[in-house]
């Protein structure tokens, strides 16, 4: 059984992934960002329920395992990967925060790398 099968009642295409949470990123406010790249010592329920359910929706794509992806790990700017290398960079930023706990507020949010990385993925899936 996938982990997918275990958190999400159905699979979700990665194009519904990527388009729903470009927009819920998009959404989110100076402030919201600004609380990112902060210490953290108080909640912000936009940011922290949104990747609750980025992550969970995430675990119901077939974006999952690691493994499958190291090989296609570079190191270059978003806009010279390959459809393969941005879910491998991903799938990274969402195994980091396990073992770096709110690397994903920091860097995902704060730094903007989730929406950076979902606005090229979904060029690459336009061509």
């Amino acid at each position: 059984m996938k982990i997918s099968n275990y958190f999400a009642k159905e699979k979700m295409e990665d194009a519904s992934f990527i388009q729903m949470f470009i927009e819920k990123l998009n959404d989110l406010t100076d402030e919201d960002i600004c609380w990112a790249n902060s210490d953290l010592n108080e909640d912000n329920e936009n940011v922290q329920s949104l990747l609750m359910e980025m992550v969970l929706s995430f675990y119901a794509t077939d974006l999952v395992d690691m493994k499958d992806y190291e090989t296609y790990l570079v190191d270059k700017e978003y806009q010279s990967m390959s459809f393969k290398e941005l879910q491998a960079s991903l799938i990274q930023l969402f195994h980091n925060d396990r073992v770096h706990p709110d690397s994903l507020i920091h860097n995902g949010i704060g730094k903007k790398e989730l929406v950076k990385i979902l606005v090229e993925m979904k060029k690459r899936m336009s061509h």
